[in-house]
């Protein structure tokens, strides 16, 4: 059982806040739809995008920390709406600007608002999307607004969450930029995954990036040559194959991908 830790979460909220304040880096997104061999992400953005499947159909959308709200542009499509929430204003500001810029003012809405306590009633949505959100929650008390705020049988997604990768935490304490971010972070790991889905009631979760982390800056570089590309759809293919054949391993991956449903009979309840 993971306990959300509460006083802890209202001093990291306004740590966040000024964190992203001052944030001027995009965080990736599947959404954005980069199938260039130099992104380093695409095999996990490529299995959200599966996931996720076709949303367009008057569906009511929440996206959690939605930053310059692109995501939520693309999330509005034909026909849908969505609420944009962040806790940094200066990055909704830019959203906004976005928003209007696209002809969206109707159906994407903009609200500063911490994801602890979501101002929106009881089964209100069908659809909670959020894109490297969770290390920044105290997510216990996250999800228990997702549980309550979903419609029944309403889904929650959170796609490129960043996990405990070992060797990845030992470059983040070298470098000051990342070292001080990882104050305000509580990165996933695989129990942690499990027991969230398990308080949820369904789920399923999927892990991505064991070896090719090694790899990842030559890629991110050099991708578009021809050989570093094949080198990293060839480190990618041996990290499935590894992960396929000792799902221990999964532990040890950088990026999870999470999908959360709500039971469709009765309003499910996270204890």
């Amino acid at each position: 059982m993971i306990v959300p830790e509460k006083a802890r979460a209202e001093v990291r909220t306004a740590d966040v806040e000024k964190y992203f304040d001052e944030e001027i880096r995009k965080h990736p997104s599947f959404l954005l739809y980069d199938t260039r061999p130099c992104n380093v992400l695409l095999r996990s953005e490529t299995y959200a995008r599966e996931l996720l499947g076709l949303i367009d159909g008057h569906r009511r959308i929440l996206e959690v920390g939605a930053g310059d709200c692109s995501d939520s542009i693309t999330l509005a499509g034909s026909t849908n709406r969505v609420w944009a929430i962040d806790i940094s204003a200066r990055r909704l500001s830019r959203g906004r600007r976005e928003i209007d810029n696209m002809g969206k003012a109707n159906r994407v809405l903009p609200i500063r608002m911490d994801s602890h306590r979501l101002a929106f009633p009881d089964n209100c949505f069908d659809l909670i999307i959020g894109n490297s959100v969770l290390l920044f929650l105290d997510k216990g008390r996250f999800l228990e607004e997702c549980c309550r705020t979903l419609k029944p049988g309403g889904r929650a997604m959170f796609a490129n969450e960043s996990m405990d990768h070992p060797l990845l935490k030992v470059w983040r304490s070298l470098l000051p930029r990342l070292r001080a971010r990882e104050r305000i972070t509580q990165r996933l790991s695989v129990p942690c995954i499990e027991a969230l889905i398990e308080r949820f009631g369904q789920g399923t979760h999927r892990e991505f990036y064991l070896l090719s982390v090694l790899f990842a800056p030559l890629i991110r570089r050099c991708g578009m040559q021809k050989a570093v590309g094949a080198l990293g759809r060839f480190v990618n293919d041996v990290d499935e194959l590894l992960l396929r054949g000792f799902p221990v391993l999964r532990r040890f991956c950088w990026i999870a991908v999470i999908e959360l449903r709500k039971q469709a009979t009765k309003a499910g309840a996270v204890s």
